[in-house]
């Protein structure tokens, strides 16, 4: 390729200038130049259109066209072709505008040699190629980009329709679990009034069915007979008191009547644990209120956690502590036991799956600390502003 002739075509309609500048490309020195000549735009056009060439010598000033209007048309009609152009007019800022169009170089006649005009030539054709390489890489660079783009955008795209479906899923999943907790509770509700309306009711009938056969026929009893029924009383009596510990197990009466704070007091309070239980509530809770589905996984929380304390720490005495704080209603209940490790616990027995399932179907938080003989377990509940203490109580 480096050996083959470079095309020429000379668009040029001065006789004696187009002669000068064929001598000027048939010297050796300047290397091998096959010249096709012109002296029309029109003309020039035509052949530009039909054959290939690596450089216009275009003269400015023709019959059909004159000045920088000469060069755009041109460049216009072969963009991959360089030009450059030969003028007898000596002006800088017409040579830096016909750069600007399109032209690669801007010789003026009688101050161009053979050497200079070849230089030109070849500098223009080796200028061209690289800016029309760099042209292609530039549009392959936009296409890649715009297919990236694309692609980025329809990945965006299905990564937001995957966050939609797994934010609803988590919806259906959390009003899952909240119907699922309420169906608990309301079981929970339905047993205890069948034990305390029914069982509950049957047992004191029985017990004061023994009292009375007990007082009249006091005189024509027996020793034996005597202390079989008085045990029975005894037995009948402790069944009592055991179904009313289950009812109260299952849904305490002051809660769905007077709120979270009176029914934690009857959780917590004197004579009903084997070690010392107290319990800390903030200013303005006594009265106060909130959700149910709140106020219930809370209480299962402290009842479930008291009853592993007793159960399972070796603790010797027990803090609860209610208040809000950030528009949070939040429980901790602290043992002194020698603690465990919370994350081999979980799913062994302890409730401690089940109480982060409560605190997550209400949107809140829940956390377990052991350690140095502490043991602390952490609720965290939305519930908005807390309540305002010199508020009046319904």
């Amino acid at each position: 390729m480096a050996d083959e002739p470079i095309r020429a075509l000379l668009v040029e309609d001065n006789p004696a200038d187009s002669r000068l500048l064929r001598e000027h490309l048939r010297e050796p020195a300047v290397g091998a130049f096959q010249v096709t000549e012109v002296d029309r735009l029109s003309a020039c056009l035509d052949l530009l259109r039909q054959n290939p060439f690596d450089v216009v010598l275009l003269d400015l000033t023709l019959p059909d066209s004159q000045s920088i209007e000469t060069v755009i048309r041109v460049h216009a009609e072969a963009a991959q072709v360089p030009i450059v152009v030969l003028t007898g007019i000596e002006d800088e800022s017409v040579g830096v505008e016909a750069v600007r169009q399109g032209a690669q170089d801007y010789l003026v006649k009688g101050q161009t040699d053979s050497r200079l005009l070849a230089r030109s030539i070849r500098y223009a054709i080796e200028r061209n190629r690289a800016e029309l390489a760099l042209a292609l890489y530039r549009d392959g660079l936009e296409q890649l980009v715009t297919q990236r783009t694309a692609a980025l955008a329809e990945a965006n795209r299905a990564l937001e329709t995957e966050i939609l479906r797994r934010t609803r899923v988590e919806s259906d999943l959390a009003a899952a679990r909240r119907k699922i907790q309420a169906d608990r509770e309301q079981q929970r509700l339905h047993l205890a009034g069948e034990l305390h309306d029914s069982l509950g009711q049957e047992l004191i009938g029985l017990k004061f069915s023994l009292e009375q056969l007990k007082s009249r026929s006091k005189a024509s009893l027996g020793a034996d007979a005597a202390r079989i029924l008085a045990a029975a009383i005894e037995k009948c009596m402790a069944l009592i008191r055991e179904v009313r510990t289950i009812c109260h197990g299952l849904y305490p009466p002051g809660l769905e009547s007077f709120g979270l704070v009176p029914a934690l007091q009857q959780l917590t309070g004197p004579g009903l644990s084997p070690i010392p239980v107290t319990l800390t509530t903030a200013p303005g809770l006594d009265g106060a209120r909130f959700p149910a589905e709140v106020e219930i996984a809370l209480f299962r929380i402290a009842q479930e956690s008291l009853q592993n304390a007793l159960k399972h720490s070796g603790a010797t005495r027990v803090e609860m502590r209610l208040w809000v704080q950030d528009g949070h209603l939040r429980l901790a209940v602290t043992d002194d036991g020698p603690g465990f490790d919370p994350e081999s616990a979980m799913g062994k027995g302890l409730g401690l799956i089940s109480m982060r399932e409560r605190v997550r179907t209400c949107g809140g938080e829940f956390n377990v600390t052991s350690a140095g003989g502490r043991t602390c377990i952490e609720a965290s509940c939305p519930v908005g502003p807390p309540p305002d203490p010199a508020a009046p109580t319904s």
